[in-house]
């Protein structure tokens, strides 16, 4: 684990979207020090949020960013988030996300006359081929179609047949039943998406953002201790930590100060998105 600066806190925010309109000199600054363009930038954003992942593009050039101005970053990269989620961009990309998440309606069972004529059909057809193809063969090998075709005749039969239980009123009803369960499991479905995905309000899925940020970054030991292994890689000497996850790894390596004015400023949009 080689030691790397990372304003990671600062740049969690900023790549969860970049506004417009003019940049202020530090957004600039640090688009720039990323080597990311704007329309790359608004990508990997939307992706991060609506994912609720946080990519990190340009990491090794973030090390040029000096100690002391790593948190300042924080403020100005934050409040350029807030403002573009209310942009016109930002909400015609959610709605296009919100109906991937939409459920979808079970199919309507067929009926049992329905069914019986597409069986018949499908038999029908298979009967006409395996008879053309017999034609087509050799006299001593027309015989070994006999009994296939004779199989798939007596299946037409059987489909008119009133015993058979693949076509009566009771395996009808069943299917309907199964319908009508699986129409109201959709209708729930349906419900829940659009408390979670509302329209034209992406709040709901911000939340979810920046809670997974909260709850990822709650923990953070940045007094850890690491030391060389066998391979003279760095690994912490407290071994738990080894299977923490790269974003709490990350905010590790970015320090306390940063870190703890991107969770400030997350723990206060959050109370605001109501």
């Amino acid at each position: 684990m080689k030691k790397l600066f990372l304003i990671v806190p600062a740049f969690i925010l900023i790549m969860g979207f970049v506004y417009s309109r003019i940049m202020d000199d530090k957004m600039k600054h640090l688009l720039q020090v990323i080597q990311l363009s704007e329309d790359n930038a608004k990508n990997i954003i939307f992706s991060d949020c609506s994912g609720s992942y946080f990519s990190l593009p340009g990491l090794k050039g973030l090390k040029s960013i000096a100690v002391g101005d790593r948190a300042s970053f924080v403020e100005s990269v934050g409040n350029y988030v807030k403002e573009n989620t209310t942009s016109k961009d930002f909400i015609k990309r959610y709605n296009e996300f919100r109906e991937t998440k939409k459920p979808s309606p079970p199919e309507k069972p067929k009926s049992t006359a329905e069914q019986k004529k597409e069986q018949k059909e499908s038999i029908q057809k298979a009967i006409e081929n395996l008879e053309k193809t017999k034609k087509q063969m050799p006299a001593d090998q027309q015989s070994s179609f006999d009994e296939t075709i004779k199989s798939f005749k007596e299946q037409l039969k059987e489909i008119d047949n009133p015993d058979n239980p693949m076509f009566n009123a009771d395996m009808e009803k069943m299917m309907k039943q199964m319908y009508d369960k699986q129409t109201a499991d959709y209708n729930q479905k349906l419900d829940d998406w659009n408390k979670e995905y509302p329209e034209n309000n992406p709040k709901p899925m911000i939340k979810k953002w920046l809670r997974n940020f909260l709850d990822k970054t709650n923990d953070v030991d940045y007094n850890a201790q690491t030391a060389d292994d066998q391979y003279g890689r760095k690994v912490f000497v407290n071994s738990k930590y080894e299977s923490k996850d790269y974003l709490w790894k990350l905010c590790y390596r970015a320090g306390k100060k940063p870190v703890e004015a991107a969770r400030k400023f997350a723990q206060a949009w959050f109370g605001e998105l109501k």
